[in-house]
């Protein structure tokens, strides 16, 4: 079997796929409903996700790259997570909950 660009499929390259296909959606469906902590969840398990695919993917097609994105990703979207975490942490405005400063 070849792929759109002259590429035989291998292995690498049907794992992503299948990851691509049915690990996606559900997460994707996680991030838009539910509660922002559900939700948090969802982005943080997306990030791994796509970066899991990314690997796949370089490795499938051999092209460095997709490497190179993929552990750019896999730095960067923790700390992502933890920014979001910060934000839906943060009393809000007119809230019970005081930090005490006057």
């Amino acid at each position: 079997m070849s792929g759109a660009y002259g590429t035989d499929w291998n292995a690498w390259l049907v794992a992503a796929g299948v990851l691509l296909v049915l690990g996606l959606p559900p997460v994707l469906l996680t991030c838009g409903r539910g509660t922002p902590v559900d939700r948090l969840a969802g982005l943080a398990m997306t990030g791994t996700l796509v970066t899991v695919i990314l690997l796949l993917a370089a490795r499938g097609l051999g092209r460095t790259a997709y490497t190179d994105l993929g552990l750019a990703l896999a730095l960067l979207g923790p700390v992502g997570v933890l920014a979001f975490a910060r934000f839906l942490g943060r009393p809000r405005e007119g809230s019970a909950r005081r930090t005490g400063a006057r």
